[in-house]
């Protein structure tokens, strides 16, 4: 790979205040606003001891994103890394040095693109029998998740971060990969630890890739109505090994995005005004999720982008092999970018970039405004939910990427006491959920033997008496 001769990086000799502090973990909005007063459009921060361009214009952002000849992903295009001046404990640098979908370039990424958004199609296609069946499936889950945290009572509380909104999308990517039950589950906590980003954490991203690595070999020979399959279908044909990184990388978009944009929805009903509360809620719940997705975007800052040659942004000089971050929640609080409730709403609703833009959009938003859109409607239809702590004392995880919460404590009141839908025909089906107390007159049914819950369900049964 041949990179271009590139001046000296402003970047080097600016004094940088870091991005990662606790205000920006409480308060990001105001850091963003800070820095724009400063600096304007483009902001040199330091990250983890390593100086980046943050990018705050919703024009500037969107320049980025749109041109991939211009502005590359490929870790490799990286002076600082050629160079070898990042540190080998550099906290990102792991996340960067496999090779899928997110972070690939030019031929290479047009192949890869071609081939999870063909496999993806049936599953977004609302006149597809795959997409029903997995709209159905997600559902089902989302009652079955709120069945199971009310335990029969009237009222309570639940963590629906830990209880609902990161169950939810696993359970969705167990059903679309086609993953056997118990593996199933053993992917599931494994993302969780890798969400958590604990010490076990890069053990967790170990075992994930192995796990849809192993996957894709079973789907070869096993084939199914799943994604895994539809992938080993596509031609060119993509390599096991291949196909095992891109399922990953949807784990991680699925664990990271879908989770915290169902949070971020509920949190945005529950800590307005009454007012502010009676518009949200307003028409559909698509139109809710999408007006969310502006003001409280779940990916705050895209993956690093690097200009290919020595180029001009705001009111710096970026140099060849700069790394550049993309931040979506700035461009969101330009203010050039209409907000909510302005008369330019409608315009900025269908501009907004949560979830990005140009040849690195999101593949599979479709399905992930599924997932968002059935269980936001599902929590609202079948139960009222109060604030458990007040707004500023909610625990936010300390992320460059996403605005997520740590835990989401709610008081909740039952509306409905809706059964969950049965299994669909080769769905993995949950173990059983608690009976009913039988009355005195009632005649007992025959005994019958325990079906032992799944790893998933007893876990989730843990968090409910903890």
């Amino acid at each position: 790979m041949h990179f271009p001769a590139s001046a000296p990086s402003e970047l080097e000799s600016l004094a940088v205040e870091p991005l990662m502090t606790r205000d920006f973990e409480t308060r990001p909005a105001a850091v963003y606003t800070r820095l724009r007063a400063r600096y304007g459009p483009v902001a040199p921060v330091d990250l983890h001891g390593v100086p980046v361009w943050l990018v705050l214009g919703y024009r500037e952002v969107w320049e980025v994103l749109r041109d991939e000849s211009a502005w590359k992903k490929d870790v490799q295009n990286w002076r600082w890394l050629r160079e070898g001046r990042v540190p080998s404990d550099w906290p990102h640098l792991p996340g960067y040095q496999v090779s899928h979908l997110l972070v690939q370039d030019d031929q290479r990424h047009k192949a890869t693109r071609a081939a999870v958004e063909e496999a993806l199609a049936p599953f977004q296609d609302s006149d597809t029998a795959q997409s029903w069946e997995l709209a159905n499936t997600v559902s089902r889950h989302a009652d079955e998740l709120i069945t199971f945290f009310a335990d029969g009572s009237e009222s309570g509380w639940v963590d629906l971060g830990a209880q609902f909104a990161r169950a939810l999308p696993l359970m969705a990517v167990n059903r679309l990969f086609g993953f056997p039950v118990e593996q199933g589950d053993d992917v599931f906590m494994d993302s969780w630890r890798m969400v958590d980003g604990g010490p076990d954490a890069a053990a967790a991203v170990g075992r994930l890739v192995a796990a849809t690595t192993e996957l894709a070999a079973y789907k070869r020979q096993h084939p199914g109505e799943d994604l895994t399959t539809r992938l080993l279908a596509v031609e060119p044909p993509l390599t096991v090994e291949q196909i095992g990184l891109e399922l990953y990388a949807i784990i991680v978009i699925m664990s990271e995005l879908v989770s915290h944009a169902i949070i971020n929805s509920v949190l945005e009903v529950l800590a307005g005004e009454s007012g502010a509360r009676a518009g949200l809620m307003a028409g559909p719940v698509e139109e809710l999720v999408n007006r969310v997705h502006i003001a409280s975007p779940p990916w705050v800052n895209l993956t690093f982008r690097f200009p290919a040659v020595d180029t001009d942004l705001g009111d710096f000089r970026l140099a060849a092999g700069d790394v550049v971050v993309p931040s979506i929640a700035a461009a969101h609080g330009d203010p050039m970018f209409a907000t909510p409730g302005s008369q330019d709403a409608s315009v900025s609703s269908r501009a907004h970039l949560a979830w990005g833009a140009g040849p690195h959009q999101c593949p599979g938003r479709g399905l992930a405004d599924m997932i968002v859109t059935t269980a936001v409607g599902k929590l609202f239809e079948r139960c009222d939910f109060e604030l458990g702590l007040p707004v500023d004392q909610l625990p936010w995880r300390s992320s460059t990427y996403v605005r997520g919460l740590k835990s989401f404590p709610v008081r909740y009141r039952m509306r409905t006491r809706q059964a969950p839908m049965p299994p669909a025909a080769g769905a993995a089906a949950p173990a059983p959920l608690p009976e009913p107390t039988p009355s005195a007159h009632a005649t007992p049914a025959p005994a019958q033997p325990e079906r032992p819950r799944s790893a998933l369900w007893r876990f989730l049964a843990s968090l409910r008496r903890g």
